[in-house]
């Protein structure tokens, strides 16, 4: 789980250099994501 957060939060960080809100923003975000992808990303509904 561990590698998805930090893969999420460091993609969020490469986005964060072009697309506004800024870095820290879309470091939180691409956190968030991963750790979600990894959490939800097995299940069928």
């Amino acid at each position: 789980m561990l590698t998805y957060i930090l893969g999420g939060a460091i993609l969020g960080a490469i986005i964060g250099y072009v697309i506004t809100p800024g870095h820290f923003f879309w470091f939180v975000l691409g956190a968030a994501c991963g750790y979600l992808v990894r959490k939800y990303g097995g299940y069928r509904f």
